[in-house]
């Protein structure tokens, strides 16, 4: 007679639901592993190689120095002689994003990819005891330097919620691993800063200021109703859960838009130069339409000038991919936008597809079907463009003239969106 052996566990109070890993310095430390030469100094990482932009990562080495994301470079470099600059390269940092996923997925499934440089794994049964949970912790973190770099260190969170586990993530770097139990909040937090939480930025911390809340002990007993009337909305609720180791219910929601942006580079800001940036971020957002099998009903186009003036439309139309339609827009929504910016430099340019639906739409109760506004020759060509782009290279085949553009234009990581790697050869 076979025997079933059952895994039985007692809860031993932590409540502990939720381990929250935060890459330490990422970007910077992608660097370092790359080049030896890195290791150990002062690094920040750039968006371009100008002395007027400024850090969008920085090494350990160079927070120790009080260089941090945000600092402008002529800046650092009057804090570090020796400060080493380098050049973002968005498609390594997404391709080293993904091996830290497959290595997390070799202990513990993620349940979410909250940026390129964390991710939140549940603990369920075994999994939501403390020492558990500690073990997996230290198994990710080992993982990740054995077999992706002994640069790439991660600090580790363990909460009952997710957000008390992003803060947990934070308070032990670089490669610390922080445990907040439910049996003993509030008393680890009380230290902390009440903008230490994530979604309590300068303006939230002023709105608690002015309501008689400077410290963590103040916001931990604050109600929910109070703490509604503060943020404006069910975000306060929502708040005042997580605080307490509860996480909100989430809110699914459907792709609406998808958008494109670039800072541009000296050379790129006469309005001549500017135009073809525009033209080339309309480009993208066609071919990113293809590939994720949607068509965009409008296009939302801003600039802003240099160093003042802002322009901004929007145009609808019948929903579409065809790269050469969005591009008639565009043009039409240069010259209303242009007008309004009054200068003849530009320093930023926009381009946001709206109204967006599925390709392949279905019809409605009342027997209606979105129709789209595609030339049939137009799309069999973009689907050629598109696949010798993919096969040979961004750029490879280009409509009208190739801008001299950076690598990465339009391929940027935002903080809670990661390109796919399809996105740096569009």
């Amino acid at each position: 007679m076979n025997s079933k052996t059952h895994r039985f566990w007692v809860d031993d109070g932590g409540g502990l639901k939720w381990l929250y890993l935060d890459m330490n310095s990422f970007f910077a430390s992608v660097e370092q592993q790359r080049n030896p030469a890195l290791r150990r100094k002062p690094v920040i990482v750039v968006p371009v190689m100008s002395e007027h932009t400024s850090a969008i990562a920085a090494s350990a080495e160079a927070k120790a120095l009080g260089i941090k994301t945000g600092t402008r470079v002529s800046d650092a470099k009057l804090m570090c002689r020796d400060l080493k600059v380098v050049e973002a390269r968005p498609d390594i940092y997404v391709d080293v994003h993904n091996r830290i996923l497959a290595e997390v997925d070799q202990v513990i499934p993620v349940e979410k990819v909250c940026s390129i440089d964390e991710v939140a794994c549940r603990l369920i049964g075994p999994e939501t005891q403390e020492a558990v949970a500690r073990a997996l912790g230290h198994r990710i973190q080992r993982r990740i330097l054995e077999n992706v770099g002994e640069c790439l260190t991660a600090s580790i969170g363990i909460a009952p919620s997710r957000m008390l586990a992003k803060t947990a993530a934070d308070m032990q770097k670089p490669l610390g691993l922080t445990v907040l139990r439910l049996d003993e909040l509030p008393k680890p937090l009380l230290h902390l800063p009440v903008d230490d939480l994530p979604g309590v930025g300068a303006a939230m911390t002023l709105r608690l200021a002015r309501a008689g809340v400077f410290d963590m002990a103040q916001l931990w007993a604050m109600s929910p109703t109070r703490l509604r009337q503060i943020w404006g909305g069910i975000m306060g609720d929502n708040f005042w859960y997580s605080l307490h180791g509860i996480d909100p219910p989430e809110v699914e929601t459907e792709r609406s838009t998808i958008s494109h942006s670039h800072v541009l580079a000296r050379e790129l800001r006469p309005l001549p130069q500017a135009r073809m940036v525009a033209r080339r971020l309309t480009a993208k957002c066609g071919s990113r339409l293809r590939r994720m099998g949607y068509r965009c009903g409008g296009l939302y186009l801003s600039l802003r000038g240099a160093p003042v003036g802002q322009g901004k439309a929007s145009l609808t139309f019948t929903p579409t991919s065809d790269t050469f339609r969005l591009l008639e827009a565009t043009d039409q929504l240069w010259e209303t936008c242009v007008a309004q910016v009054n200068n003849d430099r530009i320093k930023k340019v926009s381009v946001t597809c709206l109204h967006m639906i599925p390709a392949q739409g279905s019809p409605d109760l009342f027997g209606w079907t979105p129709q789209a506004q595609e030339d049939g020759r137009h799309m069999q060509l973009l689907a050629a463009m598109d696949g010798l782009n993919q096969r040979f290279g961004k750029d490879a085949i280009t409509i009208g003239p190739r801008p001299k553009l950076h690598a990465f234009v339009g391929a940027k990581i935002a903080f809670n969106r990661v390109p796919e790697q399809p996105e740096f050869w569009e």
